[in-house]
């Protein structure tokens, strides 16, 4: 039973989180104004852009300041006092980056909430932009975007549109479409927004509808059901790793993720890493130019990473660096947790917008009856008796020795060149 104080907890975390998510704005806060791509290409694409960004001073301070009150209650050693310190301290970043635009601190707390390519480690010796490498030299680098993209924004809206009509139960979703977009597809947790003018191939209604429908909008709207944890429709940017983990890894499962899809989720972890170590805007748009991006793509990929940062170099947006460390964290999260029937664990991953550190004081909330079960499940936790399998045969797999096997497939794959 919830006792009077955890119940008057929840109470005044929830009523703090609820007024502050719907008034942090980050994204849209970083969002470049068209005007900046134009006078970019006006330029010749040969002089470093200059965004004006229009933030809202005063909201993030009245943001910051309910959020330090809530802070200064939060002084327990109960697992869920710390958790919600954590979502605390998430949101106050996110306040603190909106007033740090255009300078080094706006990258240092993108470090803190969504790690880096250079910095982010999964041991010893692994950093993300090893992990980014890997993949790249076993799917090549060349860019071609476009192949097979036959889509109109307005085509693949509809078919997203048909793909929500047959979900069951259903996802109370709406898809429009958005001129000032960067990204292709964005999803919160009632809105799709679509960037018009963009192509899509028929591939990607599945991937993205994996990716923006089946994890970040039903996330976010098993969270809006949570009767004493109202606040997991959001999260904060702290559980940006791993809903897009989670995201990544529901088109992997879905057998949605393309090659072109992964390469640009590699090429991503390259720019940031590019950009931490110094290069400008106008060296990583060349650089995917070089790969064969479009120009207007190349613009608009550069800009996820430079937007809100230093657009000299040294000081990027992270946030791109979040897909493929997302990927690897859920992935063995996954593998190690999945075990003599665990259900109960993946429910509680999908039950709102969370990250993987909160899930042990999550299902502790859920024996109190605190957590309620979702409501919507993901096609990959739906399809619970092949999931089982397949991380019961990976899992073993991991734990071997192919050092032997792996040189002789290696040579079976790069055989020596012909003597004719």
């Amino acid at each position: 039973m919830l006792s009077p104080h955890r119940e008057a907890l929840l109470q005044r975390a929830a009523r703090c989180f609820d007024e502050v998510a719907s008034k942090t704005r980050l994204l849209d806060g970083i969002q470049w104004p068209q005007a900046t791509e134009r006078e970019f290409f006006e330029s010749g694409a040969e002089r470093l852009p200059r965004p004006e960004y229009r933030i809202d001073t005063a909201t993030a301070q009245a943001n910051i300041a309910l959020l330090d009150e809530l802070l200064g209650t939060l002084d327990g050693h109960d697992p869920l006092e710390a958790y919600l310190r954590a979502l605390a301290s998430s949101y106050r970043d996110a306040n603190e980056m909106l007033l740090s635009v255009g300078t080094r601190r706006f990258y240092e707390l993108s470090l803190v909430q969504y790690g880096g390519a250079l910095s982010l480690t999964f041991d010893e010796h692994a950093t993300n932009l090893d992990l980014a490498v890997h993949l790249g030299s076993r799917l090549g680098h060349t860019l071609r975007r476009g192949a097979g993209a036959t889509l109109a924004a307005e085509e693949f809206a509809r078919a997203i549109e048909q793909k929500l009509a047959e979900l069951q139960p259903e996802l109370d979703v709406k898809v429009v479409l958005d001129d000032a977009l960067a990204p292709k597809v964005i999803a919160g947790a009632r809105r799709v927004r679509v960037r018009s003018g963009a192509i899509f191939s028929p591939m990607e209604v599945e991937s993205l509808f994996a990716h923006e429908i089946e994890t970040h909008a039903l996330t976010a709207q098993n969270g809006m059901q949570q009767r004493h944890l109202p606040f997991l429709r959001a999260g904060g940017p702290r559980t940006t790793r791993t809903q897009e983990g989670l995201a990544v890894f529901a088109e992997l499962f879905d057998r949605s993720l393309s090659v072109e899809r992964l390469r640009r989720l590699v090429e991503r972890v390259r720019m940031v890493a590019m950009a931490e170590d110094g290069a400008s805007f106008l060296d990583v748009y060349r650089h995917l130019f070089d790969l064969g991006a479009e120009p207007r793509e190349a613009y608009l990929d550069t800009v996820r990473i430079f937007r809100g940062g230093l657009v000299e170099g040294g000081a990027p947006f992270t946030k791109d660096a979040a897909y493929l460390a997302g990927l690897a964290e859920v992935y063995n999260f996954l593998r190690l947790s999945l075990v003599d029937g665990a259900y109960h664990v993946a429910e509680i991953l999908v039950s709102g917008r969370l990250a993987i550190e909160d899930v042990e004081v999550l299902l502790a909330l859920r024996d109190e009856g605190l957590i309620e079960p979702p409501r919507h499940l993901p096609r990959w936790l739906a399809r619970w008796e092949a999931l089982l399998p397949y991380f019961a045969f990976t899992s073993f797999l991991n734990d071997l020795d192919f050092r032997p096997a792996n040189e002789r497939y290696a040579r079976l794959s790069h055989p020596p060149p012909s003597r004719g």
